[in-house]
């Protein structure tokens, strides 16, 4: 059983990661692949994977993101979408 729950750990990881690697205007690719993640969430539970161990996957990622997400702030919208202003 262990071994199933490590192979589905490992899968909600990779899955995650893809997740995060998805560029913010692509909507309904995140809200797909959100939805895939909380399916998968849902059955790591049943194989009785805990919630701090699915706090670990997604904590890890979402603070590193966090730090990602401030660098982008600093940089104009404009720029960061490729956006030519004047002629």
């Amino acid at each position: 059983m262990e071994s199933k729950q490590a192979e589905l750990l490992a899968l909600l990881t990779q899955q995650y990661r893809e997740y995060c690697a998805i560029p913010l205007d692509e909507i309904q690719q995140k809200r797909d692949k959100k939805s895939f993640i909380n399916g998968l969430m849902a059955a790591s539970r049943v194989v009785g994977i805990s919630y701090e161990q699915l706090n670990e996957i997604v904590g890890a990622n979402a603070e590193s993101r966090a730090v990602n997400l401030d660098d982008k702030i600093e940089i104009p919208t404009y720029v960061r979408h490729n956006i030519v202003i004047g002629p």
